[in-house]
């Protein structure tokens, strides 16, 4: 019986894990970077100077509609139905849109060049860039359970980063010094995703876990 309840908690991690690649499709076209990929496991805690090189991107909440206005940096139509401009230069995505969050980190390092472009292409519609601290940090509710964003100063994207929206993909162009480069890409309802919601923590991971031990040792206390 314990080896069922610790299969069925491994199983259910692992398919955690695999459903959050759905809705990243590829980073192609990099050039600049000593590689470019989708990780399921992105480093945590997030530290401000990787310097290696690397342009990483996971996907965070799926599939989720909005309960609160969600302020962005660049979107793909300003005079969309669910977009509202702000003095500033910003955008609001509308309360009540269903979207998904994912996020990249670029630092430069280990050789590599400067500057990173790449091809990045999903399986829904590109809405929006959230790029300056302070928007980054209010949209962290958005983000990976569990994963420490750390919030450091400067992580966003600078004005010579460029983001060119086309559908589903969107072409980059990022220089970063130190510290790198993060941004968090807002996309449609993704027809590959698993349908999640922001949490605190792994809370319902770990409490399945704690739940099958919890009975499991109250079996054996009354065996």
């Amino acid at each position: 019986m314990q080896k069922f309840f610790l299969s069925l908690v491994i199983a259910t991690a692992t398919l955690t894990a695999s459903s959050a690649q759905a809705t990243f499709v590829s980073l192609g076209d990099c050039d600049g970077a000593i590689d470019c990929f989708v990780t399921a496991t992105p480093p945590n805690p997030i530290i401000q100077n990787p310097n290696d090189g690397i342009l990483l991107a996971w996907n965070e909440v799926q599939n989720f509609e909005l309960t609160q206005d969600l302020r962005v940096d660049r979107v793909f139509d300003p005079n969309a139905s669910f977009v509202e401009a702000l003095s500033g230069g910003d955008f609001l995505i509308k309360a009540g849109t269903i979207v998904s969050s994912h996020y990249l980190q670029w630092d430069p390092g280990n050789g590599s060049d400067g500057r990173v472009s790449s091809t990045i292409e999903l399986d829904s519609q590109v809405f929006a860039f959230i790029t300056a601290d302070n928007n980054l940090f209010n949209s962290d509710f958005l983000g990976l359970a569990g994963l420490d964003y750390a919030d450091f100063g400067f992580r966003g994207l600078e004005s010579g980063d460029t983001t060119v929206f086309n559908g589903t993909d969107v072409d980059i162009s990022w220089a970063a010094t130190s510290p790198g480069d993060w941004t968090r890409l807002i996309t449609a309802f993704s027809p590959g995703g698993v349908t999640t919601v922001p949490v605190p923590a792994a809370a319902p991971l770990l409490g399945l876990g704690l739940a099958a031990f919890g009975l499991l040792s109250t079996r054996r206390r009354k065996g």
